[in-house]
């Protein structure tokens, strides 16, 4: 008996620290890899080693970078250098990737900003997804009746971009950071997400088939 209400401390303690130790690992490996790109070319310049300076070096480069794009003389250095990565075979299409991403993550293009619930593999169940793209070209969506959806996958930062029609795409009124937390935590512990995001004909709907589900099994008990 003891010794099972010890067990029970202990699991929860671990679900209680596990989240802060798992984001402090990260961050700190985050740091960790950062200064050790740098962090040595400063020891061998002045002599002295300082864990961090590597770190704060790319924070301070990165903001004097960011200052200067407003200047004319940077804005064209980088206009040179765009142009000199678009033209070299292999990197343009590794360059372009990047940039896209990048532009759609953190610029102004924001791609992940529309969240949508997807019929899949038919309207039987749906899957949170982002609209990445609503003018795809002929090549893929010929009739224009399609848009490509980016659908992320539990317990991992990666995911699928699929081309759906667009009678399966339904407006779903998460935030960007709430489906995506959704997404990748499986659903877990956030039920009153999923019931806020559906519209008010289709909560009414899952409600009524949640009842007669629950009816069913209390007549079958009965």
């Amino acid at each position: 008996m003891m010794f099972r209400k010890l067990a029970q401390h202990f699991g929860v303690g671990l679900a209680t620290v596990l989240p802060f130790f798992l984001v402090i690992w990260v961050l700190i490996a985050i740091f960790q890899w950062v200064d050790g790109l740098f962090g040595p070319l400063i020891e061998r310049w002045t002599g002295v080693h300082v864990p961090g300076t590597g770190f704060v070096l790319v924070v301070v480069v990165t903001t004097l970078i960011g200052a200067m794009t407003r200047l004319y003389v940077s804005r064209r250095i980088l206009t040179m250098m765009d142009a000199l990565f678009a033209r070299i075979p292999f990197v343009k299409s590794l360059y372009s990737m990047f940039k896209e991403l990048v532009q759609n993550v953190m610029g102004e293009r924001r791609g992940f900003q529309r969240v949508v619930m997807v019929d899949w593999p038919d309207e039987r169940a749906r899957l949170v997804g982002f609209v990445t793209n609503e003018h795809l070209p002929p090549a893929l969506d010929p009739d224009g009746s399609r848009v490509a959806v980016y659908l992320p996958n539990a317990f991992q930062v990666n995911g699928v971009t699929a081309i759906v029609e667009r009678c399966r795409v339904h407006p779903c009124h998460l935030s960007v950071e709430e489906a995506f937390k959704f997404a990748f935590s499986a659903g877990l512990g956030q039920h009153s997400l999923l019931d806020d995001a559906l519209p008010p004909n289709a909560r009414a709907q899952a409600e009524g088939v949640h009842g007669a589900h629950a009816q069913a099994v209390h007549g079958e008990k009965a």
